[in-house]
């Protein structure tokens, strides 16, 4: 196939999950990675010399103005997605979106009507629904092979060891939208399984969620419960961070698999983005008293971008429906939302409420669904709430901290609970910044802590930090996850994830 014959897309963001992307278009003829957007020069021009593109943009209104261009996959932060999807489309642009589609339904909602007046494809990118094992499963219960889906159970399991690294920037953006939308966990990765849930076993109904927070920061462990519209099945969630393992994984430090309960019998899906089942096939089915696998010569969770690709020139070729298309997008967007409203109202949430309008009519909409429900003798319980993130609203510096700065610092030995974290090793470079500060290099092994004065260059973390920040930690008076947002506590070199336990270690 010649090249003007193919789908000439561009990315645009060239974080790390382009990886996946880029490595999809080799496998996929129709398509032309043609171009690389970011607005980080020098990362685009890196990453198109990487992956054979043909052209190199600084920004998306460079992208949109060429007239070569046939559509673009975005894959940027999600609180941009909004903006970029319009624009993208009043430029005649096809396009792909990474998951969420956005942060609001409204936004959502805007995002389709945009695309649709402009007669584009339009496509919310979720490569779980394309993954391998999990498109074998669901053929097998169209198949009847377990009869009606009675119920979906899903786990994911995080780390903070293991995988490939992600940049600071990376979680620093996930933590912000995490104030307006949800957590990294639950609402981020959790879009993952809610359509993997959505996907074998259909439209949702009614969301309860209980949402903890690890460390103060993650939000796990969490449990999220739901009805399908198509009673009497339900389903549920678990999303647990485990900060003192390590998952060897390819990808990112996670797995997750996946059971499906039938009225004939259940299915497994045994490994996801890490294979931590060992030897496991990949699917497995139940029935008549026997197990057996589910044969799936694909199983690496990369093959889910593929998939997701190779939809994408199917739908702009009119030889397929997109998936996810806007409406299938918006639903599970709600679904997502309706699991964080649920924590913080402490309350079962119909998706219905979340995609209704606002005012009046939707609070009443949200009433009357809620009264039909209790009459039929069903509903919700509590649920934590969550208020740290009002403090991100707050603000000041913390200046009149930094003279206790080393005074805070020299006490961290007798605040130590090694007890708290006995299998953590880490070893921590601190860079105190400005009056006060100073230098440290800080050991954790068999529960036991070791502090030194200056910096070790082999530390597995570095951070920096004003000295006075730093104390205010210290005192309890500032939040790690606020400060890193606020971009005053910086990651230099590191994992920012190996510093989890400290809160356990310190009770900060």
């Amino acid at each position: 196939m010649s090249e003007e014959q193919r789908v000439r897309i561009v990315l645009v963001g060239a974080g790390r999950i382009a990886d996946l992307h880029a490595a999809a278009y080799r496998r996929e003829p129709r398509a032309l990675l043609y171009g690389v957007c970011d607005l980080r020069p020098e990362v685009a021009a890196r990453r198109a010399e990487e992956w054979g593109a043909v052209r190199v943009y600084g920004s998306l209104r460079e992208v949109l103005e060429d007239p070569r261009v046939d559509a673009v996959e975005i894959l940027t932060p999600t609180h941009l997605h909004a903006e970029m999807v319009c624009a993208a489309a009043a430029a005649g642009k096809h396009v792909s979106v990474q998951k969420p589609m956005a942060l609001s339904v409204a936004d959502g909602r805007r995002m389709v009507a945009a695309c649709a007046a402009a007669g584009v494809v339009f496509k919310v990118c979720e490569n779980y629904v394309f993954y391998p094992p999990v498109v074998r499963a669901r053929r097998a219960i169209d198949a009847g092979e377990i009869g009606q889906v009675l119920n979906v159970g899903l786990r994911m399991v995080g780390a903070a060891r293991g995988g490939w690294p992600v940049a600071a920037d990376s979680w620093k953006w996930r933590l912000r939208e995490a104030q307006i939308a949800g957590g990294p966990t639950t609402f981020d990765h959790g879009h993952h399984m809610f359509a993997v849930a959505w996907y074998l076993g259909g439209e949702i109904d009614q969301v309860h969620g209980w949402i903890n927070r690890l460390d103060g920061s993650m939000d796990a462990p969490a449990t999220i419960h739901w009805n399908y519209a198509r009673a009497p099945a339900q389903g549920s969630v678990q999303f647990v961070v485990a900060p003192d393992m390590r998952i060897p994984a390819p990808y990112y430090s996670n797995d997750e698999w996946f059971e499906v309960v039938g009225s004939r019998g259940i299915i497994w899906v045994n490994r996801c983005t890490a294979h931590l089942r060992g030897d496991l096939p990949a699917v497995s089915l139940y029935r008549d008293g026997e197990v057996r696998s589910l044969e799936e010569s694909a199983v690496d969770w990369g093959e889910g971008f593929c998939g997701a690709l190779s939809n994408f020139i199917d739908a702009i070729g009119g030889l397929a429906a997109p998936r996810l298309d806007g409406a299938e997008g918006l639903h599970l967007l709600a679904v997502d939302l309706a699991a964080q409203r649920s924590n913080r109202l402490g309350r079962a949430v119909y998706v219905e409420e979340l995609l209704a309008s606002s005012g009046p009519v939707a609070w009443l909409r949200s009433w009357l669904l809620r009264r039909r429900r209790r009459r039929a003798g069903s509903g919700g319980g509590g649920g934590g709430r969550q208020r740290w993130w009002r403090r991100f609203l707050g603000g000041g510096g913390h200046e009149r901290w930094a003279p206790r700065c080393r005074e805070l610092t020299a006490q961290l030995p007798q605040r130590f609970d090694g007890a708290a974290v006995a299998d953590w090793r880490a070893s921590i470079a601190l860079e105190a910044t400005g009056p006060g500060g100073g230098a440290w290099t800080v050991h954790f092994a068999a529960g036991k802590m070791v502090l030194t004065e200056g910096l070790e260059n082999e530390a597995d973390l570095h951070v920096r930090v004003p000295a006075g920040t730093w104390a205010a930690l210290l005192a309890g008076k500032e939040r790690p996850e606020i400060a890193f947002i606020r971009g005053k506590l910086q990651v230099v070199r590191g994992n920012p994830e190996v510093a989890l336990p400290l809160r356990r270690a310190f009770h900060l």
